[in-house]
């Protein structure tokens, strides 16, 4: 595979130089004919291209192309198709990656190579869930032709997209239809960063043996350095309500700052060589590679507020939002992490015309994806059981530590009068760095997650060409086998209670096993949301090497808990057939009517995994966590999908079209795998009826009766809490499915293009992230749990967990909308006076999408109605530019309306429970997340130079736009909250184009 990668990558580069040295004897030949090529450049020469792409395809769809030199209006993939009607844009590590299309998640969106799938194991916009979505930002847009961004699907098509399908379509030697050669020299300066990302591309086009065979080549190489800023509550434990008596409020449970500092090394190659024998006959072999290598640096100051309404003393101040308590954790993380994300696609295929008007086309596509990170590592200090004072809103969460003897004040009084008096041993108060910081954690991982994809298509047709009624018949088969797995372990260790055991005599190691932050250099990240100093890199990296070796002697079976919990092999067949044919029902007026049939099979692999290391001997090294397979969970579905397309040219200008068709989109891989897992340290309660303590459930077996961990004591009489927080997957969950309407009418005018289109969708079983879920782990989980193989404890199977994070189909959703679409060329209005000439090189372009949904999740989960999760009610774009035929310069602007992420539960026994109350303490309904209304503004110009030669300089995100997140909270307790808030700052590139 590396010997592969390599070959991959320095391939294009040797072809370019060839090609390059071949077009210069050509350009030598040719000068001597004095024949000089004339192209249109510029916005407006691409946007011609698209317009005529976009009329003559048989559904309705938007086109980003190349003007006639090559040239694309942006530099990436996602950053060209935000400005296109109803996509809004997902961004990064600071540019663009994923797209949602008419308010429909990337998940819901299939994005395609050259009609085929793409491997991609590096997982999607979720993180862990690992979604479907495909990260655009590893398509640089030079190894592309053109993108089709498809709203309507006919028959022939992937239909697993109730959001729609992208194509992005390779360079093409034949297309073209010449010899080119273009080198591109690229800077992106961070304005948070404060460093330079440098990018290389050379991309060419060569026609040999009287112009049937053609070859088409990218190489593209970049450094991109970005700094990122972020605020982020826990993600799966919820906050909690704080009642004073007088005020109540929602606490956050923790809340972390973040600053993450990445150096991502990406290379593409592509290679597409073709032969056109004869105009009948047409053959295609595609290599494609991407890769990225990234070094990141992730910094992290926790405040872990651990509220427990029972012990904790408790200041509230509602009106403010405005908490104090005690028992909070102070922690610093340094984390460490190098990966690579390499992917390869090779396709082979042709079409071919036969005798009678029959045409065949095939394609074998082949697509390899890894991500391997080898060694992330990272260290953590804390301090407990400190006072701190908090206030949240919905964009800010802050923390700031308080004495003991302040908060009490503060609760007696409502303000603070009295200095804080700094303990030798503890906090230290008023100061940035905290000495007394112990290292309590040492965390090591190595995962490989691999994704394969194997597809073959077939598509017969046969034209009839008499004037008839039948204009053509298709049909076709496809069948695809995807393998995904992923292979995570990890060491997360306390390493002064492992010391001794784990460092085996090593001086240096015990002693640092118990150091602290003040023995170490530190410094201030330049997020100004730090509090306190932290660990530099090099002494981080030095503490590591000194105490590594007791991570690496603890768990050598990898039965941890965080060695599995993630580990899983899935597979995903599937098969589809279809028939369609085009009717000539009136003149100017076809018709497109088929059916497409697809069935899939599906397993999975995973864990029931427990932390439960309260019961391991502190000296130890050997894993108590319950770590236990689910073995070969299975689900097959089926989908017979028809359609109907209209398509009616109503006049040379005005075009008109019609459509209901239906489609899918299967369950995200990290929703529908196989694992159920106990969030945080397992709960116990003690059932035995001579108890008399205290507490009857903890964490910690020793506060509910259990002496240093009794085994046997535990076996007879502990049984798992209803209150522990699982996370489950849903290997049951069924395809979301969608009947789909589609009306447009499209005016191409001569220098101004109009389009309105009306969208409807009715989802059927749509699926929903649902936190605070009541499960009973006998009756609804969708696969059985191994009770009988945990030893340390009891699970009764009749227990309901009381707040599960888990996946469901709901009953039924729809979205209806508008999309609007205006561009305008100001040509020929002004030309008699001076200022007329430049106003005449005007030109404006708009789009705006409207909608709205509702869905129904069922009363089980959410007794009223909510808005379909991913969808943004309001996405628009206006660009208003100026160009000639040596400038070209654009101001764009970007909006997108609040997204629904994932849901509450609340039930109509969670309503009734909590009348009795006077507030939702049960429904949970204010756990809603929603991403938040955002404006970007960007400028992009270019500037032609000489013939040949253009330079380009873009200005992106210049409002510094956030991409913040919010809990809907109650607003009788506090109102809204952050749940994460992340921030790249204002981005300036620069290039030069050299067009050969």
């Amino acid at each position: 595979m590396k010997i592969l990668n390599t070959s991959m990558k320095l391939l294009p580069l040797a072809v370019a130089l060839i090609s390059a040295q071949a077009m210069a004897q050509q350009s030598e030949d040719m000068a001597g004919q004095g024949l000089e090529e004339v192209v249109v450049e510029g916005v407006r020469a691409a946007d011609e291209n698209a317009r005529e792409a976009e009329r003559n395809k048989d559904n309705f769809s938007s086109v980003v192309t190349q003007d006639d030199a090559g040239n694309f209006s942006a530099q990436n993939v996602a950053e060209l198709l935000q400005r296109m009607p109803g996509i809004t844009l997902q961004r990064g590590e600071g540019e663009g990656k994923f797209v949602s299309l008419r308010g429909l998640g990337p998940g819901m969106v299939s994005v395609q190579m050259d009609g085929g799938s793409l491997a991609n194991a590096g997982g999607g916009s979720s993180g862990d869930l690992e979604d479907r979505a495909f990260s655009l930002d590893s398509l640089p847009s030079d190894v592309l032709q053109s993108i089709e961004v498809n709203k309507s699907l006919t028959p022939d098509m992937n239909l697993d997209a109730i959001g729609g399908m992208i194509n992005v379509r390779t360079l093409s030697a034949l297309d073209r239809g010449k010899d080119s050669f273009k080198l591109t020299l690229q800077d992106y300066y961070s304005e948070q960063a404060e460093d330079h990302s440098p990018k290389i591309t050379v991309q060419g086009t060569n026609l040999f043996m009287d112009n049937t065979v053609g070859l088409a080549y990218t190489a593209s190489w970049e450094n991109r350095i970005t700094q990122g800023y972020q605020t982020k509550h826990h993600d799966t434990t919820l906050p909690v309500y704080g009642d004073d008596g007088q005020n109540r409020i929602l606490i956050p449970w923790e809340f972390t700052n973040f600053q993450e500092n990445a150096e991502r090394e990406r290379m593409t190659g592509l290679l597409n060589l073709e032969y056109q024998p004869d105009a009948d006959n047409r053959y295609h072999v595609r290599l494609n590679h991407t890769s990225y290598a990234d070094d990141d640096i992730a910094l992290r100051e926790y405040y872990r507020y651990n509220l427990d309404s029972s012990t904790s003393k408790l200041y509230l101040n509602e009106a403010e939002q405005t908490f104090g308590l005690d028992s909070v954790d102070l922690q610093q993380q340094y984390f460490i992490q190098q990966s690579e994300v390499t992917t390869n696609t090779f396709t082979i295929g042709g079409e071919n015309g036969l005798a009678d008007g029959w045409w065949v086309d095939y394609d074998l596509v082949m697509s390899r994806s890894e991500d391997d990170k080898p060694d992330g590592r990272r260290v953590q200090f804390r301090l407990r059981e400190l006072s701190s004072l908090g206030q949240y809103g919905e964009d800010f969460i802050n923390g700031q530590i308080i004495s003991g003897t302040q908060l009490t004040e503060l609760i007696d009084t409502g303000s603070i009068s009295s200095g804080a008096i700094s303990n030798p041993n503890g906090y230290q108060y008023g100061q940035a760095m905290q000495p007394n910081l112990g290292y309590d954690n040492l965390f090591l991982e190595q995962s490989l997650r691999e994704d394969a994809v194997d597809q073959f298509t077939l598509n017969l047709r046969r034209d009839w060409t008499d004037g008839g009624l039948l204009n053509y018949v298709k049909f076709g088969v496809r069948g695809q086998q995807r393998n995904r797995t992923s292979d995570r372990n990890r060491a997360s260790i306390v390493p002064g209670d492992r010391a001794v055991a784990g460092c085996n005599g090593d001086l240096e190691c015990v002693a640092l096993a118990g150091a602290r932050l003040g023995e170490f250099d530190t410094y201030r990240p330049e997020n100004a949301d730090f509090d306190h100093y932290i660990i530099t890199r090099s002494e981080a990296e030095r503490l590591i090497a000194s105490t590594r070796a007791i991570g690496d002697n603890y768990d050598p079976d990898e039965n941890e808990i965080d060695s599995v919990r993630l580990d899983y092999e899935l597979n995903e067949d599937s098969a589809a057939a279809y028939l369609m044919a085009e009717f000539q029902v009136v003149e100017g007026g076809t018709l497109i009517a088929g059916a497409r049939y697809e069935r899939t099979w599906f397993d999975s692999t995973g864990y029931m995994a427990m932390r439960n290391d309260r019961n391991e001997d502190s000296q130890g090294l050997e894993s108590l966590d319950i770590a236990l397979p689910l073995d070969d969970v299975k689900n097959d579905y089926s989908n017979f999908l028809p359609a109907l397309h209209y398509r009616h040219e109503l006049s040379d200008q005005l075009l008109a079209r019609a459509a209901i068709w239906t489609s899918f989109s299967r369950p995200d891989f990290g929703k529908s795998r196989a694992y159920f897992e106990i969030t945080d340290r397992v709960e116990l309660c003690n059932t035995d009826p001579a108890y008399t303590g205290t507490l009857t459930c903890s964490d910690d077996p020793n506060q509910i009766g259990s002496t240093n961990g009794d085994v046997d004591y535990q076996a007879e009489w502990f049984v798992l809490s209803s209150d522990n927080a699982a996370r489950i997957g849903n290997p049951s969950l069924e395809p979301m499915k969608a009947t789909n309407i589609d009306l447009s009418l499209s005016w191409y005018g001569d220098d101004n293009f109009l389009q309105a289109a009306l969208f409807y969708k009715d989802i059927k079983d749509f699926i929903v992230d649902a936190n605070g879920v009541d499960l009973n782990i006998g009756t609804d989980l969708p696969f059985e749990l191994p009770l009988d193989q945990v030893t340390q404890f009891t699970i009764l199977p009749d227990t309901t967990l009381t707040n599960v994070r888990t996946f469901l189909n709901g009953e039924s959703a729809h979205v209806y909308g508008a999309e609007l679409s205006y561009t305008q060329y100001l040509d020929g209005r002004w030309e008699d006076h001076s200022v007329g000439r430049w106003l005449d090189n005007l030109f404006l372009q708009a789009n705006l999408t409207l909608q709205d949904s509702d869905g129904d999740v069922g009363d089980t989960v959410r007794v009223d109605s909510i808005r379909l999760p991913e969808t943004a009610n309001t996405a628009g774009n206006l660009t208003l530019g100026w160009e000639n035929d040596t400038v070209s310069a654009r101001l764009i602007a970007n909006y997108t309306g609040d997204i629904l992420k994932r849901i509450g539960a609340c039930t109509a026994d969670d309503l009734a429970a909590d009348l009795g109350l006077g507030y939702t303490q049960n429904c949970q309904a204010w756990a809603d997340v929603y991403q938040a209304a955002s404006t970007t503004l960007d400028f992009k110009a270019t500037w032609k130079v000489a013939q040949g030669v253009r330079v380009y300089f873009d200005a992106i995100n210049l409002t510094g736009a956030q991409d913040s997140y919010y809990f809907e909270g109650d607003p009788d307790a506090g109102g809204k909250m952050l749940f994460n808030v992340e921030q790249y700052g204002r981005g300036y590139q620069v290039g030069v184009n050299l067009d050969f």
